[in-house]
């Protein structure tokens, strides 16, 4: 089931989150640029989440909120600012801008995940993640627990499909090109998540080093190294928004 996000917001900020949640079979994206549209959108759609950015200035975010609610809107509610000491004016929480989209995702499902019957999973494979709670299963029914950082690196292999994603894309989308983030900070964090993958399923071969990046192989028909697609590098994709 894929959950509809409604972003209110300026044009660039629109575009950019527009071309990254297209890769989300998880989430359908409605877009609205004034308060009257995004109230027009909630009335047709009832989202599931409404994204407002910082475009609109603080008291028109609060008061689109305040009006979505008495429309009977009860979905998540996120204010994109690009000023952390700004209040969160009623929603649920607030993400700075630029912004790292793993951690806005991670973020929604949170709060989607803690809202009365909306609890949010993800299929990779035949293993269930539920975001909310930081726990996969395995299909024999054995569960673990994940860190931030360990479902942050399982949703961006994930989107490969059983592609290699390199290293340098990992350390970007993942850590944001924080420069105190060394490739052996990865490798650690790769070394510990494949332990816990192969000894909840019993299998071998769920998170494999190849071609200077890593891929994840969750599902019987991930590709072999000879029909996975080229490695993903740095200049292969665009993953922030401001």
């Amino acid at each position: 089931m894929a959950f509809d996000i409604l972003l209110a917001g300026g044009t660039a900020l629109r575009e950019a989150l527009g071309e990254l949640f297209a890769r989300e079979s998880a989430f359908t994206l409605r877009e609205a640029a004034t308060v009257q549209s995004a109230l027009a959108e909630i009335d047709a759609a009832s989202p599931d989440a409404l994204l407002v950015s910082d475009d609109f200035g603080e008291e028109d975010a609060g008061a689109l909120l305040r009006a979505a609610r008495i429309a009977g809107f009860g979905g998540a509610s996120l204010w994109l600012v690009k000023d952390e000491q700004r209040s969160k004016a009623g929603f649920d929480a607030t993400i700075r801008r630029p912004l790292r989209f793993n951690d806005l995702l991670l973020t929604i499902t949170k709060i989607l995940e803690q809202l009365p019957l909306r609890p949010l999973r993800r299929a990779l494979g035949e293993h269930s993640l539920c975001l909310g709670r930081q726990k996969l299963t395995a299909p024999n029914g054995a569960s673990l627990l994940l860190t931030e950082k360990e479902i942050a690196l399982l949703l961006r292999l994930s989107r490969a499909a059983g592609s290699v994603v390199a290293r340098d894309v990992l350390l970007r989308d993942v850590w944001g090109y924080n420069g105190a983030v060394v490739t052996h900070t990865l490798e650690t964090h790769i070394h510990r998540l494949r332990r816990k993958l192969e000894g909840m399923s019993g299998r071998t071969g769920l998170l494999v080093t190849d071609q200077g990046g890593y891929r994840l192989c969750l599902e019987h028909d991930c590709p072999s190294d000879e029909e996975a697609s080229p490695l993903e590098t740095r200049g292969s994709e665009n993953h922030g928004a401001r």
